[in-house]
């Protein structure tokens, strides 16, 4: 496996309560992807040049909503109602944050970009896509505005920790209104998770977005030196070799979800946006491409393998 791949997917993480993990089945690799696509095409979507396998199906997609607050970022940028240096303090950032249900995303952001007092509001992005950090996530959503990603996205985009502390931390009020009322008290809460299946029923609600739009909002990003600075920080890593492949990408994971949002780059073709989004994953599969990586080689190979793309393509034909 490609080092670059096997760090870059950033997950929305609510793990899950039980003390061992399941064996592991099924997604061990991209043939097995594709043997699992073939299986469950109802369960699967997968957007990019020459296929669309349901493309304009609400879809959960975890943290690949995440696409969607860095083009508002962007869009808010060349509107000039937002700047990159406009700083946020810390305090109010953790106070957006749920302790456990991230997969230490937070707290290794908080860490690489050493905070202070205060970050900039170009490094809550960062933390957005780098450790895919849901309360920079919901920040930035509140600073810019709620209408503006659903303008973007075409559909309401939820606050993350907001739909969490409704469904687990025991608050009775509308999402938004579970968030705004933690962040105001300013004490954090760790809520007592329910076992894996629970928490995917769940996330089968949550955060869906039409595979089709992420892909075509993925695609102006691709475009934008601002975006592909923070979709491409896998390149920044030991291995990465943009002369050969140059990689975009924000990933996602909620138990029984997996998606990917990956553009790929290699001299002399056309780029190739892709959007793979695998839900309602029994535990044991979900564990296993959790820890596989496999949705990343397989969107590599896709979209790198003729060969390999007619598969696919046939597959879902």
């Amino acid at each position: 496996m490609n080092s670059i791949l096997s760090i870059s997917l950033a997950a929305i993480l609510v793990a899950p309560a039980a003390d061992a993990t399941p064996a592991s089945a099924g997604l061990e690799d991209a043939e097995a992807v594709l043997a699992h696509i073939r299986a469950h095409p109802g369960d699967v979507a997968l957007v990019t040049r020459g296929i669309s396998h349901n493309a304009d199906r609400l879809a959960p997609v975890a943290s690949g909503i995440k696409i969607i607050h860095l083009a508002a970022y962007v869009d808010a940028l060349r509107r000039g109602r937002v700047e990159p240096g406009e700083r946020v303090p810390t305090a109010l950032w953790n106070a957006y944050h749920v302790p456990g249900t991230d997969g230490g995303a937070h707290e290794k952001a908080l860490k690489r970009l050493k905070a202070g007092v205060s970050v900039t509001l170009d490094q809550l992005v960062s933390a957005m896509i780098e450790e895919s950090d849901n309360a920079a996530a919901d920040l930035l959503r509140d600073r810019i505005g709620p209408g503006e990603l659903r303008r973007i996205a075409q559909t309401r985009v939820g606050t993350i920790n907001g739909e969490i502390l409704r469904a687990f931390g025991g608050c009775t009020l509308s999402a938004d209104a579970c968030l705004k009322r933690y962040v105001k008290t300013g004490r954090q809460v760790s809520p007592a998770l329910p076992d894996f299946t629970r928490q995917a029923a769940w996330a089968e609600t949550v955060i869906r977005v039409e595979p089709g739009v992420l892909r075509r909002v993925l695609a102006g990003l691709r475009k934008d030196k601002v975006a592909g600075r923070h979709l491409e920080w896998p390149m920044r890593q030991p291995g990465a070799d943009p002369a050969t492949l140059r990689i975009g990408t924000k990933g996602g994971a909620l138990p029984g979800v997996i998606s990917e949002a990956m553009y790929t780059v290699r001299p002399g073709e056309k780029p190739r946006e892709t959007v793979l989004v695998l839900h309602r994953l029994p535990e044991a599969t979900w564990y296993s491409g959790m820890r596989s990586y496999a949705h990343q080689e397989f969107i590599v190979r896709l979209t790198t393998d003729p060969a390999f793309f007619a598969k696919v393509r046939a597959a879902l034909e």
